[in-house]
């Protein structure tokens, strides 16, 4: 402190000294003396005690982060002198990060260098003033130079202080950037958590579910006694196989064959042994539709189960095509249903898109509709809706983002993407966004076409309509459709509620435009 002292009083002494050896005027002196040389001393002074701050400060960063780790590594035979440079360890560290932030919040370091750089400019501009060097080389005497050296102090003071206030409010653009930052990243965490605790919330319903579901199952088969294989079941023999191509009389087909399944299903091994003997279950498994993902988004966990309503499924499945086959062939009994919920003109008008993909891809879509007894007008409505959202348009288009994005669905096993490449190969295609191996896999047996092999087939706007109104059937979203549940329209699509806001728009136009 005393050197300190020292050094300051021997400069105000020198420079003092000299001014009064100047031929100014004594006013003018007095302007050297209280504004130059005042300015000189208290830029020293805040120079060397931010100097000393800084200097401090890093010390203790400095050296606490070499003893830190050397602490933390430190181990004794005594387990008292471990747990007491365990506790100094702590307290070291603590001092080494408040240390750190009390120099990142005052800046030490950057205001000692900003007063030492001005402190030197203020006695270089002294230094050539006296001596009428450097810009006060043309003038002859000091008092000639007197006024430039006045206006060019008055300049440098006011420059400091505006670059105080710039610096000023830089800190506080940067604190208020940050600040912004940390506000808009904890908002994205809690987004993050928000669906996260979503898609577990939907997992867990969807377990819960499958659960009941096999629950339901095993209740069956126990009540009925039956203890083979889904695969062992097989038409009774009362009802010959061709008469599912011949019989005219389709209703009557379908009753016997349900007459005949539900005697099958209800007798017991000892009942049917006469028909044919009861084996142990088979490996082989029929994937139910049920439990595959919602398509239309990141598809949820999905697992084959075995159960009696796959049977029911597929027959059902027979007896729509025999009824199909029947109405084409029957004359008139086979007439086409002639009622048209909707036109080409009413549809572009309802999603805002291009006239021609509507009256292009409309009628397949109505057809499909047909085809899965879903003709309906409700129904109508919330597919139209649900293709919007999930194309941009009104045809059939593939998962936007292409191969990069598609990746993401490598070694995805919850969508049966268990090969490399499967990702990439099965990526979402239709109106509806068919996802996955598996879904490939188990629409296509449905569809009758070989999807999993040749996935593009699903762009084909037939079948990629066949596909979406099969969904729209089996999964419950038509019934819903017809209850005028929209939120679970939408959920059942999307295993959530993404896109709820275009959803919605789509289905009040469609309301107001149909009714």
């Amino acid at each position: 402190m005393a050197k300190k002292n020292a050094y300051s009083q021997y400069l105000k002494e020198t420079l003092g000294g000299l001014i009064d050896k100047l031929e100014v005027t004594a006013l003018h002196k007095e302007f050297l003396k209280n504004r130059w040389l005042d300015q000189v001393m208290w830029l020293e002074g805040r120079a060397t005690k931010e100097r000393n701050h800084h200097f401090r400060l890093r010390m203790v960063t400095i050296i606490g982060g070499v003893l830190v780790p050397a602490m933390v590594g430190f181990k004794s035979d005594s387990e008292n002198i471990n747990v007491t440079v365990g506790w100094i360890a702590l307290g070291v560290s603590q001092a080494v990060a408040i240390s750190a932030a009390v120099e990142e919040f005052f800046g030490h370091g950057d205001k000692y260098r900003n007063y030492r750089s001005t402190a030197e400019t203020m006695k270089i501009e002294g230094w050539q003033f006296m001596q009428l060097a450097g810009p006060y080389r043309k003038f002859k005497v000091h008092e000639d130079a007197y006024k430039t050296f006045a206006q060019r102090v008055e300049a440098y003071i006011q420059k400091d202080v505006e670059g105080f206030v710039a610096r000023l409010d830089e800190k506080q653009e940067d604190d208020k950037r940050d600040a912004d930052e940390a506000t808009h990243n904890s908002e994205k965490a809690l987004m993050r958590l928000n669906q996260e605790l979503e898609e577990r919330a939907q997992r867990l319903e969807l377990d819960r579910a499958r659960l009941a579901e096999q629950a339901s199952q095993q209740q069956s088969i126990e009540d009925s006694g039956y203890s083979g294989s889904l695969l062992d079941i097989q038409m009774p023999s009362d009802i010959p196989a061709e008469s599912f191509e011949e019989s005219p009389d389709d209703a009557a087909i379908a009753q016997e064959t349900s007459t005949g399944i539900q005697s099958l299903m209800s007798s017991s091994p000892r009942e049917t042994t006469g028909q044919r003997t009861s084996r142990p279950s088979s490996n082989k498994t029929i994937k139910s539709s049920s439990s595959l993902p919602p398509l239309g988004q990141h598809a949820l966990e999905w697992e084959e189960n075995v159960n009696f309503q796959a049977l029911k499924t597929i027959l059902t499945e027979q007896n729509s095509a025999v009824e199909s086959e029947s109405q084409t062939n029957g004359g008139a009994t086979g007439t086409a249903i002639t009622n048209q919920l909707t036109t080409p003109d009413q549809v572009s008008q309802i999603l805002e898109c291009s006239l021609e993909d509507c009256k292009t891809y409309l009628p397949g879509i109505l057809n499909a509709m047909k085809k899965y007894d879903i003709y309906d007008g409700s129904v109508l409505i919330g597919l139209l809706a649900t293709i919007r959202i999930e194309t941009g348009g009104f045809k059939p288009v593939h998962e936007w983002g292409g191969e990069s994005y598609w990746k993401r669905y490598e070694e995805r096993a919850d969508l049966g993407n268990v090969r490399p490449g499967d990702g990439v190969k099965y990526h979402g295609r239709g109106y509806i966004q068919l996802t996955g191996r598996a879904n490939y896999s188990t629409y296509g047996k449905k569809l009758g076409v070989d999807l999993e092999g040749n996935p593009d087939l699903a762009m084909d706007p037939e079948v990629s309509a066949q596909v979406l109104a099969c969904y729209f059937k089996e999964r419950g979203v038509a019934t819903a459709a017809q209850s005028g549940d929209w939120r679970k329209v939408r959920k059942l699509v999307n295993g959530g509620y993404h896109g709820w806001d275009v959803f919605s728009k789509y289905v009040e136009r469609a309301q107001a435009q149909l009714g």
